[in-house]
């Protein structure tokens, strides 16, 4: 097994900096350049042989495939839904174990699960959302590790405009608990990028059960 060197994990070029409201109010924190270039293009080929879906989603009674492409990762019990999607854990490739081991040891996050998403070209997007699932917890915290091509990202509370933070290739961001967050479509963005949008997934807690939900299979 190939080990993760050092210098994988750059030391940032700029200072990590606070991503702020217009009134002054945190809503990220971004680190532009976490990941060496040369682990990016190692961590991109690996992630090519995920198994990559593309699931439909109910939007006024009928059924859409979501805009982008998807591999949900995390520990054995860690179940996810969102949108009406149940999520079964597929294992963490072995390139992303010292990954997540740095990124724990950056924010004592306690990171256990990584929803990954492949936007081919700057149609494929994400609609404004916040994680507010019960299996998350109160206060969930979400990281998210950018590759490829460049894309703006928007940001804001539940109330109040937005501010977009353009995701460098290497770059991490971490969301404030509850933050509002989406990923436009990008006429300017001919070229691929992959999100893995890390989370800690509370063990064991199936939503089916919890919630009375039926039919997730």
């Amino acid at each position: 097994m190939e080990k993760q060197r050092h210098s994988d994990f750059a030391a940032p070029v700029s200072p990590a900096r606070d991503i702020l409201d217009h009134s002054g109010r945190r809503l990220a924190r971004y680190w532009p350049s976490w990941l060496a270039p040369q682990a990016q293009a190692r961590l991109w080929d690996q992630l090519q042989a995920l198994p990559w879906q593309q699931p439909q989603v109910k939007l006024f009674g009928q059924a859409h495939p979501i805009p982008r492409r998807q591999c949900y990762l995390a520990r054995p019990g860690c179940h996810y839904r969102y949108s009406g999607l149940l999520l079964a854990p597929q294992p963490f490739p072995a390139a992303l174990e010292p990954i997540l081991t740095r990124l724990n040891a950056l924010g004592q996050w306690g990171f256990n699960a990584a929803l990954v998403n492949h936007y081919r070209d700057g149609r494929d997007r994400m609609g404004w959302h916040r994680d507010d699932e019960p299996e998350l917890g109160p206060k969930p915290d979400l990281a998210i590790l950018s590759l490829g091509q460049e894309r703006v990202l928007r940001l804001r509370w539940q109330v109040g405009p937005s501010e977009g933070v353009a995701l460098a290739p290497g770059s991490l961001l971490w969301l404030e608990p509850g933050v509002w967050h989406g990923l436009n479509p990008s006429a300017r963005a001919s070229q691929a990028r992959i999100s893995l949008t890390f989370r800690r997934v509370i063990p064991g807690f199936h939503p089916d059960r919890e919630q009375g939900i039926t039919g997730a299979d």
